[in-house]
């Protein structure tokens, strides 16, 4: 998979219903997107912990020039009349767009693992740190070198990959004047228990990992389950 995403929160709101959102986003919205060059994946995912927003999509990219190249940046030109109706009640549609944080973790071991088919739960973990000599070096180098590697032994366990922002932009009636956090990390799951294994607590109750904890200004962790995905036909 490539080295760029496309990610995105959702929340209908108040104004516009479940049935509505989903049969758009799912029957109009992400299949305008399925044959734009350099889009590489397309899935949906509704969130498994009662948090909001309800819904993420993200989708990988052959490159950071695919969402300022016509074929995507035009879609708002030629939005249909539903789209645009949705679009202005909508709740949230904060869009982002990241680069993949080196070196990259083998997913999964075996020939079951699909990359166009991801783990049917991820968590995503939002994090910045304190802007201090050395902390964000060691941040990194605590993810590297031992978090993912500790992640990877718990049972479940599918793929883990870690992004840095490199864009964002927020509609809605519930949009929020704040930048994302800087690194954000996408943790792929066969179920949603990991959390409460043995294996996953050791990762986090290490002394590194106390520190890095210690060191981090915002922290956010959701749970999400795959709603759907879609392949080029």
């Amino acid at each position: 998979m490539s080295g760029r995403l496309l990610f995105v929160y959702s929340d209908p709101g108040s104004a516009v219903s479940q049935d509505e959102f989903n049969d758009w986003y799912d029957n109009e919205h992400v299949p305008l997107r399925i044959p734009i060059p350099g889009f590489q994946s397309w899935s949906r995912w509704a969130a498994a912990d009662g948090q909001r927003p309800a819904y993420t999509a993200f989708y990988d990219l052959s490159s950071p020039d695919v969402v300022t190249q016509p074929a995507y940046a035009g879609l708002a030109d030629t939005r249909s009349e539903r789209e645009k109706s949705i679009i202005s009640r909508i709740g949230l549609l904060d869009r982002r767009t990241y680069t993949l944080h080196e070196p990259v973790y083998p997913p999964k071991a075996g020939d079951a693992y699909d990359p166009a088919k991801p783990g049917t739960y991820i968590s995503v973990v939002e994090v910045d740190v304190k802007q201090e000599p050395g902390v964000e070096e060691d941040f990194n180098k605590w993810y590297d070198e031992e978090h993912i590697q500790m992640l990877a032994k718990v049972p479940g366990w599918v793929r883990s990959r870690r992004f840095e922002l490199v864009s964002s932009g927020a509609v809605g009636s519930e949009a929020k004047d704040e930048k994302p956090t800087k690194y954000m990390a996408i943790h792929e799951w066969e179920g949603p228990d990991a959390s409460s294994t043995e294996e996953f607590k050791a990762a986090i109750e290490t002394e590194w990992a106390k520190k890095n904890i210690a060191n981090a200004t915002r922290f956010s962790i959701r749970l999400f389950k795959l709603w759907k995905s879609w392949e080029k036909q």
